[in-house]
């Protein structure tokens, strides 16, 4: 067998990234699938914190100059091997430990190993050792707490140290790590507002924890997840919307309502659309172009007050409820198609009528693909016809198609 040490490094921390993703989505937090990521993430870091060093200098990761390493030194010289460890005396070197190696790394390169990381990567050998050692009692919470982001701040550390060797796990760590570059690429051609919508979009993915990249497709069917990105994202960003039946808005906002629920506020069209979320994908264009991001929103199948089914109609195949929200002194909904002709008549015709404030209200209530959603003032591409195209398809199967395509 022969596997080189950059890659040897790099599948292991692959395997760690892969256990502990699957670890956190297993319902019975198996902690068998648990132990593989911390095995294989420490064996990953260790490795690859000697290739570091390696690359500077073989002498970096041995640990003590003894006569077998002498010996190998210079069968590696005679023979023109690219180091000793393809010597007859590679099984009696020894190289050094992990916190050795993360020490020297520290003190002997120029890789930038910040203090947070720097405690993460020495309580993940300490929960190695414990592992590995004896009968395992460590708390959950302390292992999750070292996994915090842990994986891909390795990722930012190991492409930035190898560059184009290193294949990274995440898209996003390519973002930061030539976050730099990118800005300046935006500036000098003066996109100022993809410049502004990468900012924003960089701050979401994180506070959201997710780490894909350019031109990648990300399906959220997690309420949560999906909260926390667009509360984030859409803190100084306007949306416009296409929706599936034809409406769109240039000044869209959306929001989480409750538990099950999400809103989309199109105000210069005056009406607010409610769903039950189902899921929602995000499209991440390339950095140095002039495509907006693209959020998709699926709806799930809903349910109404029994004195207003009466009301829900059909509207191209998707049974909704229209009516209007008044603001008085309390907030009222009105559904029945007499009454609010009856109201908008008073607004229009009858002079001593206290106009109150008021919106149009749809509820859509059966699972749809029901709208795509992009930054205003940048090119939205295909994405309208795609709602024209995926007419009879899931969320899911939608973002499987995107990400073939």
């Amino acid at each position: 067998m022969h596997i080189k040490m950059l890659d040897n490094g790099i599948d292991s921390i692959k395997n760690g990234f892969k256990n502990y993703l699957k670890y956190q989505e297993d319902p019975k937090k198996d902690y068998y699938i648990l132990k593989q990521a911390i095995l294989s993430t420490h064996h990953g870091v260790e490795i690859l914190l000697k290739c570091i060093l390696y690359k500077q200098s073989e002498f970096l990761i041995i640990d003590n100059l003894r006569i077998e390493y002498k010996k190998a030194y210079k069968e590696k010289m005679d023979l023109g091997l690219e180091n000793v460890f393809q010597t007859s005396y590679a099984s009696k070197i020894h190289t050094i430990t992990y916190m050795e190696a993360l020490e020297r790394v520290k003190y002997f390169t120029d890789i930038l190993l910040n203090e947070k990381l720097e405690r993460k990567l020495i309580e993940l050998n300490k929960i190695r050792n414990a592992l590995t050692h004896a009968e395992v009692a460590i708390e959950d919470s302390k292992i999750d707490e070292t996994f915090e982001n842990l994986l891909v701040d390795l990722d930012i550390l190991f492409l930035r140290a190898f560059g184009t060797e290193y294949k990274e796990i995440y898209g996003y760590s390519d973002i930061k790590v030539n976050y730099d570059k990118y800005m300046n690429f935006l500036i000098s051609n003066k996109m100022d507002v993809k410049k502004d919508v990468v900012d924003a979009l960089l701050k979401a993915l994180e506070k959201a924890q997710i780490f894909e990249g350019q031109e990648d497709i990300i399906y959220i069917n997690n309420i949560n997840k999906a909260k926390i990105f667009l509360k984030a994202f859409q803190k100084n960003q306007i949306f416009g919307m296409d929706l599936f039946n034809g409406w769109c808005s240039g000044f869209a906002q959306l929001s989480i309502t409750d538990e099950e629920h999400i809103s989309i506020l199109a105000k210069d069209i005056n009406n607010k659309i409610i769903i039950k979320f189902k899921s929602m994908i995000i499209y991440i264009p390339k950095i140095e172009s002039n495509d907006s991001p693209v959020v998709i929103l699926e709806s799930d199948y809903d349910n109404v007050e029994p004195e207003n089914e009466c009301f829900v109609k059909d509207q191209c195949g998707v049974k909704c409820l229209e009516g209007l929200c008044l603001e008085n002194s309390t907030r009222t909904y009105i559904y029945d198609q007499e009454r609010i002709e009856d109201f908008l008549c008073q607004c229009e015709y009858n002079e001593n009528f206290k106009i109150p404030n008021y919106w149009s209200i749809t509820r859509f209530l059966s699972q749809k693909l029901i709208g795509c959603f992009n930054i205003q003032g940048l090119a939205y591409g295909n994405f309208r016809t795609l709602l024209d195209y995926s007419q009879k398809m899931t969320g899911e199967i939608l973002a499987k198609h995107l990400k073939k395509n």
